[in-house]
């Protein structure tokens, strides 16, 4: 029998993490001009041998930019990138993210029942070094901001390293397998928020205020302070989520 702490993440969360990230790298490829308008894009067989991706995954995120107008699929033909405005390429890849909202906000709901959960049982369980891996993500952050850069892909990095602090490799193992939708989600608030600078802040004190509860060492505390740092971000993606959808209709 397998060893289930060996299994690698569910097939869909995968899939579509390849989609997404192949889709990051063809926009990547109309904003530096790369392929310019009326230009034909690589076959999918090329794109496959290129980014090391299933042919099912270039055909998703090829009908993601389709769905995104930028590109035009013509059957026996090929694909070829339209001819929209510069700004509209620019606000693409948030635009993109709008293909994922539902699983986006069904990871929310998820994490709110799953993560409060494991923040209890953290609480009980962490060892030093947990303790230490969990400053050591709070440092990333920190310096992130002090460099100008985005914090989206660090900040759920603190989220598995306390998933990691209950010695529970499933509850490890599922955690890891949100952090690249909530670095998403990140990327969609990076971009919508009035003031950047404050949100980044926001980021790296909310988690140091998790971290101190966690230490702390009052499970019903932990359980609770996880629930409000979750909710708190869930609105914000909600009303984020409906200024992307604003500006999609307003294109």
């Amino acid at each position: 029998m397998a060893n289930i702490s060996q299994r690698s993440e569910p097939t869909c969360v995968v899939r579509t993490t390849l989609s997404t990230q192949t889709l990051d790298q063809l926009l990547g490829w109309l904003k530096n001009g790369t392929f310019k308008p009326g230009s034909k894009l690589p076959s999918q067989n090329e794109l496959v041998e290129r980014f090391g991706v299933s042919r099912t995954g270039i055909r998703e995120a090829l009908q993601m930019m389709a769905v995104l107008n930028l590109i035009d699929i013509r059957p026996g033909t090929g694909c070829f990138v339209k001819r929209v405005s510069t700004e509209y390429i620019v606000h693409a890849d948030v635009l993109g993210i709008l293909l994922e909202k539902e699983a986006i906000l069904e990871v929310i709901e998820t994490r709110k029942i799953i993560e409060s959960g494991i923040a209890a049982m953290a609480t009980k369980r962490a060892r030093a070094e947990d303790f230490w891996a969990m400053e050591d993500v709070l440092t990333q952050v920190d310096r992130a901001i002090q460099r100008g850069d985005s914090v989206a892909v660090i900040a759920p990095e603190f989220h598995y390293a306390v998933a990691k602090a209950t010695h529970n490799a499933v509850l490890a193992k599922l955690v890891r397998s949100f952090t690249h939708l909530m670095a998403k989600a990140g990327d969609l608030l990076e971009n919508s928020v009035e003031d950047l600078a404050v949100f980044k802040q926001h980021e790296l004190t909310s988690h140091q205020y998790l971290y101190e509860v966690i230490r702390a060492g009052d499970p019903e505390k932990s359980c609770q302070a996880m629930i409000d740092h979750i909710s708190y971000s869930e609105d914000l993606i909600v009303n984020a989520f409906k200024a992307a959808e604003a500006v999609e209709c307003g294109i």
